[in-house]
């Protein structure tokens, strides 16, 4: 009796913990959503726009790969282990050490680039599509960008610090902090006569916000971090070691997203196709912030025990289980995005400083990106579980052939007079391809894993009633033109007059997507649709 209660904690907990984190994802995407409705408003597809979202790819570099993966996914399981075993002090020592050579790291890599910046931007950006003066703003604001990563560094590590001993609130909510940082700055730009800058310094101020809101939780868990060095912690290079092929995994997954933003500049009118595609792909990140980050943070620290404890068969359960779970999501997130994008993206972003041509740039990569969102989704538990087996060469080398295909596919696309939507498409073939081959190296390492009836049978379910929706809604589109106008790409929106109608028929036309997506679930008998069934019974007995 004793056991049966304690392991229904354990699932509420977990349950609780996924809700807390889930939470935050939607509050962070939201908030991320009206940071890309103001920035269009204001800045629309303009040179300004594509400075600052070129920039802001080449400076994420620093933080996705030192800290917001590769160190976070080396430190959590060896803070854990450390914790448990040799007490919070030792653990806390660990984590000083950590915190230093971190910043060592982003301080000489924050100077190189500082310094390499004018090269690197023209490496990469240089085109028809970038002139001399868009460049240089690029190169200016790459600087001054730099000035995030160490903010965003320490914010990471307190978010892993926090992660591995399962508090997740403060951390959810650090990336909403960020993005309400951005945001003012956005709006505070124009009336201040700062333009573009007010926005780049919205993001180092929401940078110090991401920090400073987590710090409470720290010091809830008796936190006590120095400078050193870490002479006698073995664990130190331990976790540099495994941070090795990380580092490579996670710049070979940002740089194919630069590889797609590189090819785009040399377009004709690069400038303004590049930050409709980066429009593009902050929409195809919402869905996937929300269902697929959360649930693969929450479950990352419950993974690691699991193979600390050497149990493999209920890690193949729960990674098989967090996988149908992310697919059952996505797959409609998917169907719903290809049928509704343009209307959604007129929506929330036709105004202003952006008009129809920025809104055709931005439909045109996100049907491609659409295409890509289950498999990217897919992919980041599946990486995350063999970062917990610590078999990390393995997505390294598959994340490495998904960045030469996208590439290839790019130029052969380009090549045969594509545009900004056969990048797109050329990313999604890639991140497709990826997962598959993530999906079978996970059955070698997991022999038996894939054997689940259950687990095909929700993956069947979802691909069908995503289809189901899908089709349904093109034609439910197509069959209200007459009535709203402004579902049609042609017609000539005049947002003061049309938002409320279209929001209003948006708002419906999903809500019935969703509705008939259960539905198909539920009738068909897909796992997740049990669960959500069973826990709304338990609930209203």
């Amino acid at each position: 009796m004793q056991l049966s209660s304690l392991l229904r904690r354990a699932r509420t907990g977990a349950l609780g913990s996924s809700l807390i984190v889930m939470g935050g994802f939607v509050l962070s995407r939201v908030t991320g959503l009206l940071r890309d409705v103001v920035a269009t408003y204001v800045y629309g597809t303009s040179v300004e726009a594509a400075a600052y979202r070129a920039a802001f790819s080449v400076v994420d570099l620093l933080y996705l790969v030192i800290i917001g993966g590769a160190l976070g996914s080396s430190f959590i399981p060896v803070f854990i282990e450390v914790w448990e075993r040799d007490g919070q002090a030792r653990a806390w020592r660990l984590a000083s050490a950590v915190v230093t050579w971190a910043l060592v790291a982003l301080s000489v890599a924050s100077a190189l680039l500082f310094v390499a910046a004018p090269w690197l931007v023209q490496l990469i950006y240089g085109g028809r599509g970038f002139d001399a003066a868009t460049l240089t703003l690029t190169v200016q604001l790459t600087r001054l960008f730099l000035l995030s990563p160490l903010l965003l560094g320490l914010g990471g590590l307190a978010m892993a610090a926090l992660n591995a001993r399962e508090h997740f609130t403060l951390p959810a909510l650090a990336p909403t902090i960020y993005n309400l940082g951005i945001i003012g700055g956005a709006l505070l730009g124009p009336p201040l006569g700062l333009g573009i800058w007010g926005m780049a310094w919205g993001v180092v101020l929401g940078a110090l916000g991401y920090l400073l809101v987590q710090i409470p939780g720290l010091r809830g868990l008796g936190m006590h971090l120095r400078l050193q060095l870490g002479r006698g912690i073995r664990e130190v290079g331990r976790i540099a070691r495994q941070m090795g092929p990380r580092v490579v995994g996670q710049a070979a997954a940002h740089i194919s997203i630069v590889v797609t933003l590189a090819l785009t500049a040399r377009l004709d009118d690069g400038a303004a196709k590049l930050a409709g595609l980066g429009y593009a792909y902050q929409l195809m990140l919402l869905p996937f912030g929300i269902f697929s980050l959360s649930l693969s943070q929450v479950a990352f620290p419950r993974l690691a025990r699991l193979v600390a404890e050497g149990r493999q068969s209920e890690l193949a359960a729960d990674l098989r289980r967090t996988l149908g779970m992310i697919l059952w999501l996505t797959l409609p997130a998917s169907a719903m995005l290809l049928s509704l994008g343009m209307p959604l993206a007129r929506v929330l972003f036709e105004r202003g400083a952006y008009d129809a041509i920025s809104l055709q740039y931005t439909v045109s990569a996100l049907l491609g990106y659409s295409l890509a969102l289950p498999a990217f989704a897919a992919s980041e538990i599946l990486i995350r579980g063999f970062y917990a087996m610590q078999r990390t060469w393995i997505p390294v080398i598959v994340g490495l052939l998904q960045v030469g295909l996208n590439l290839g596919l790019g130029l052969l696309l380009l090549n045969a007079g594509g545009d900004v939507g056969s990048l797109a498409l050329a990313f999604s073939i890639a991140n497709n391809l990826e997962a598959l081959l993530l999906i079978a190296l996970m059955g070698r390492a997991l022999p038996g894993i894939w054997r689940d009836p259950g687990h095909w049978r929700t993956v069947s379910v979802a691909l069908l009633g995503a289809t189901v929706v899908g089709l349904g809604l093109s034609a439910l589109r197509s069959a209200s033109t007459q009535l709203v106008p402004a579902l049609s790409l042609s017609h000539s929106y005049q947002w003061t007059d049309e938002i409320i109608g279209l929001l209003l028929w948006l708002s419906a036309a999903g809500s019935l997507g969703a509705i008939a997506y259960l539905m198909v679930s539920i009738w068909l008998g897909a796992a997740p649709a049990r669960v959500l069934i069973a826990r709304w019974r338990i609930r209203g007995g």
